[in-house]
């Protein structure tokens, strides 16, 4: 018997959103049945693209349209209620990453989709790419050493919640959460964290500077840091290390390396390559990698299989990044996730 496609609404329709509804578009087993963002011209638009009904009000697309599922790519701060009101109507849960905002917002959410027994993922894509889920098996064998990556951006993304932390959580919270997630993947868990962030760079724009597309190198009211560097425990003895910088220079520069007994392993974005004593291994993704995170969620909706992302990874990744600004407000003391955490994850 054919299943019924899932009808699908979309919560947040900018950047990121695009390449989730152009998935869905494409999928016969999705169907977009409403977008919303709080500029509701920007939902329209979505909508007119891709199709649904556009709304402003998220409530008022759950209870107009019904959708089966939603997928959330709103900024880090609009989290919470989002989830907390559709995990109450059954709806299942698609959610970018950072799931939000503060350790007290995830609480919120897990609880909900926890009482109500709602589907959830998150959109940590790399874990879906094929090339490194080959990496993660190879790893899994092997005791880790170290685990390095950095994350390094020409510029500041032009968006004003970004230069804020209470509304972004900086570049620790709101990208460079997707390198400390594939660590957690390729090397388990996290047990404390070290942080240091630092501001280089002169934000102030020059009397005469015209902001351009895309990236920016001045921003009014620039209050995160640009700078970041943690040292990880992992739970296994491993050690890792993080570096990210948005201070404006030439060009992105991101790089992962996994150092193991007998492999020395590279992820370079989605694509993965590793020297060990059986030879050398290199494969690359797909075009259409990206799209297995939102097809797993759906196929687990339809019954197809396993969401293999819930949203309680999510909060733990969440975590990492939390308690390196802790050990920052600590003087650089090692902060323990299980103080991060709440007591039944």
């Amino acid at each position: 018997m054919d299943l019924m496609a899932v009808r699908l609404g979309f919560v947040g329709t900018g950047g990121i959103a695009n390449r989730h509804l152009s998935c869905a578009q494409k999928s016969e087993d999705m169907e977009i049945v409403a977008t919303c963002d709080v500029v509701l011209d920007r939902a329209q638009e979505a909508a007119d693209k891709y199709g649904g009904t556009a709304y402003a009000d998220f409530v008022e697309m759950y209870d107009a349209e019904k959708p089966d599922a939603i997928v959330i790519c709103t900024p880090p701060f609009a989290h919470g209620d989002i989830e907390e009101e559709a995990a109450k109507r059954g709806i299942h849960i698609f959610v970018e990453k950072p799931v939000a905002i503060s350790m007290e917002m995830a609480k919120g959410v897990l609880d909900a989709v926890r009482e109500y027994e709602v589907i959830t993922q998150v959109g940590y894509m790399f874990r879906l790419s094929e090339p490194i889920r080959k990496a993660q098996q190879m790893l899994s064998e092997r005791a880790i050493a170290m685990v390095q990556a950095h994350y390094y951006m020409p510029g500041l993304p032009n968006k004003g919640w970004w230069t804020k932390l209470d509304m972004g959580g900086g570049q620790l919270v709101e990208q460079a959460t997707h390198m400390l997630d594939l660590g957690r993947f390729l090397a388990g868990d996290v047990r404390s964290v070290i942080g240091k962030v630092s501001t280089v760079h002169d934000w102030t724009p020059p009397a005469d500077y015209e902001e351009p597309a895309g990236l920016v190198s001045f921003k009014e009211g620039f209050e995160i840091p640009d700078t970041t560097a943690l040292i990880l425990e992992y739970e296994s003895g491993a050690m890792g290390t993080l570096s990210c910088s948005l201070v404006p220079q030439v060009k992105w520069d991101n790089g992962f390396k996994v150092v193991a007994e007998g492999a020395l392993v590279t992820i370079d974005g989605p694509n993965a390559s590793w020297e060990s004593e059986d030879g050398e291994y290199e494969e690359a993704a797909p075009g259409d990698w990206a799209d297995a995170v939102l097809t797993q969620f759906v196929d687990a909706v339809q019954g197809k299989g396993e969401a293999t992302i819930p949203y309680e990874e999510g909060v733990r990744s969440l975590a990492i990044s939390l308690a390196g600004y802790e050990s920052v407000a600590r003087g650089n003391a090692p902060v323990e996730l299980a103080e991060i955490l709440p007591e039944d994850l």
